[in-house]
């Protein structure tokens, strides 16, 4: 599992432990007492003792890090937190005591979905791209049209089309 995470808790001596465990893996591992590396796919929130301020802290990663896929760490007399957390974007949870076999199947589903994110295109830059490749289109460039929609816009596009030239005569320059 090659991958980067960042464990937030407030037990050190649990953190430490997934900190082995998943860097055992093979995935390199921060803890937040450490600088937070720059691409990190997985967070693991744990919220076992911090109540609201794991909230907080969720709220404050997701402003941070909005492309992480974040895993709460709960306790089962827990619910209402494990629901406002899933409401406040954490993707998945981890209820404690849970086995490393559950662990590793969680990670590994979070950064599934992570990668399956990853070079997805937001509606607004498809959107424009349905746009350009409709006036290439309307042009009777249908080619074009269809590379730009198919993503190869950049290595299909006519490189001989030369710039259109102004013929229009000058404008007279304004005056009082």
């Amino acid at each position: 599992m090659q991958a980067t995470a960042l464990i937030v808790s407030s037990d050190a001596g649990f953190a430490e432990t997934m900190q082995a465990l998943l860097q055992d893996w093979g995935m390199t591992v921060a803890l937040s007492k450490e600088s937070t590396p720059p691409e990190t796919e997985i967070v693991l929130l744990d919220i076992r003792q911090d109540n609201n301020v794991g909230l907080s802290l969720l709220q404050s990663i997701r402003e941070k890090m909005p492309a992480a896929e974040l895993i709460l760490i709960n306790r089962l007399d827990n619910i209402p937190l494990s629901i406002a957390g899933m409401q406040a974007g954490a993707a998945d949870e981890l209820i404690a005591p849970f086995d490393t076999t559950t662990l590793k199947n969680t990670i590994s589903a979070a950064l599934g979905r992570w990668k399956k994110r990853q070079g997805k295109k937001t509606l607004f830059q498809r959107f424009g791209e349905a746009m350009a490749a409709a006036t290439f289109a309307q042009a009777g460039e249908f080619d074009t049209a269809i590379a730009i929609l198919d993503g190869e816009a950049e290595e299909s596009l006519p490189a001989d089309r030369e710039q259109p030239q102004d013929s229009s005569p000058p404008l007279p320059p304004n005056r009082p």
